[in-house]
């Protein structure tokens, strides 16, 4: 009978370290942002593992804690009964077999379950773990302490939360290893979601539309000539400039100036440009596309003029250029690369100098280095130094770039030749 009992009395204490031990794992492993969604839907339990994640240290500490009391008590039950009740012998092999069943079910075994059935192990074991942390708070406090103290006269201070930083590199890292399966669409999600993560990382500087494809408009033309370039322009803003194009004096709709013929019952000519035009925003190129995003919002504007540290002009941009950064561009079924990209049969793309560095690597998982240019054109003249001619091949990185063809000063198309394994 006494046999009975002792070996009933270790399975338990097993089965208790083994059930604290997957609940550790399970807790410390449960994906925040199920649990998020779940608690948002009123679930409870994923409250109480959420309340548990904000306290880490101590629902560990607890958990450890009791742990360690279970597997404490294992071997002393275990002497006192081989001293009263075994030989050397027996003893030997009793502690060899209950090593084993503590190694395979008091550690192992639950950590694979609650590796398998993470949330909802977390979910289960929450309510009992919580009141356990309620009433062993004092113990673990006073152990915690102990164990803050040793770190800190080793030189090492245990900041409590995460960085912002740390954070941003888990949501990235977690949009990473999401799994597309070859699915178009879910690797079109996959590039969206790191997108936003960007916007508070690019600048108005890399994606804005330079000066030099910016339409303008000379204020000083007669009110038929402007009325012209309106209807023939696609774009509903125009920037109106006097004297020289980068003194831009005011922004102009084309449907605010039509209206005001229409409603006023007036000839084109006798519109005053200057009541219509509104006064043009200037931001600094630095300025980073989250900012510039939330500052569209609370102006309510879509248009900005993009200036440098000098105040000289640099180009615009509008909302839907910080949208088409997060959604990418909106091409038909057939097109299966962004304007100025010409993926060709061989691999290599044909690109525009003027494309931007970032629809590259985004439309072909490239790594290109966006620090020092916006676009492949500055990027190949910054790495070469010079501005080369039509023809030169150069080897820049893991690529081979080939310039076709040189405008002036300017690099107006090249061909990109990614070497094996490159990205």
């Amino acid at each position: 009978m006494i046999y009975l009992f002792f070996g009933l009395a270790v399975l338990c204490m097993i089965a208790i370290a083994g059930f604290i031990s997957g609940a550790e794992t399970a807790i410390t492993g449960a994906s925040k942002a199920h649990l998020y969604h779940l608690a948002k839907r009123g679930d409870k339990g994923a409250k109480r593992v959420l309340a548990l994640h904000e306290k880490m240290t101590t629902s560990i500490g607890t958990i450890l804690v009791i742990n360690q009391i279970v597997l404490y008590f294992i071997p002393i039950v275990s002497t006192l009964f081989a001293v009263r009740y075994l030989s050397t012998t027996e003893t030997a092999v009793m502690q060899a077999l209950i090593g084993a069943l503590i190694i395979i079910y008091a550690e192992i075994f639950p950590k694979l379950v609650a590796l398998q059935f993470t949330s909802n192990y977390a979910l289960f074991v929450a309510p009992l773990v919580e009141y356990i942390v309620i009433f062993l708070r004092p113990l673990v406090s006073l152990l915690e302490s102990c164990a803050r103290l040793s770190l800190r006269v080793l030189g090492v201070t245990v900041a409590d939360g995460k960085s912002r930083q740390k954070s941003d590199e888990e949501l990235r890292g977690a949009i990473e290893m999401h799994e597309s399966g070859g699915d178009k669409d879910e690797a079109e999600k996959k590039v969206m979601l790191k997108s936003i993560l960007d916007l508070e990382e690019v600048t108005v500087g890399h994606i804005m539309v330079h000066r030099r494809n910016l339409k303008t408009i000379d204020a000083s033309l007669p009110m038929e000539k402007i009325a012209e370039e309106l209807a023939n322009c696609q774009f509903s803003r125009i920037p109106l400039w006097r004297d020289n194009p980068e003194n831009i004096i005011g922004i102009l709709k084309s449907k605010t100036f039509f209206r005001a013929i229409r409603t006023m019952g007036e000839t084109v000519n006798s519109v005053k440009i200057t009541e219509l035009i509104s006064t043009p925003w200037f931001i600094p190129e630095t300025t980073h596309l989250l900012d510039q995003l939330q500052n569209f919002r609370k102006k309510r504007e879509h248009f900005a003029m993009v200036v440098d540290e000098y105040g000289d002009l640099q180009g615009c941009i509008t909302l839907e250029d910080i949208l088409e950064e997060i959604v990418g561009e909106i091409v038909d079924e057939y097109d299966i690369v962004a304007s100025g990209m010409r993926l060709q049969p061989d691999g290599c793309v044909i690109a525009d100098g003027a494309t931007p560095i970032r629809d590259l690597n985004r439309q072909f998982d490239w790594n290109i280095p966006e620090e020092e240019a916006a676009t492949i054109a500055g990027y190949v003249m910054h790495e070469l130094r010079k501005i080369p001619d039509a023809g030169q091949v150069y080897a820049i990185s893991n690529f081979k770039v080939e310039i076709l063809r040189r405008q002036r000063n300017q690099i107006g198309l090249l061909k990109i030749i990614p070497n094996p394994g490159s990205n």
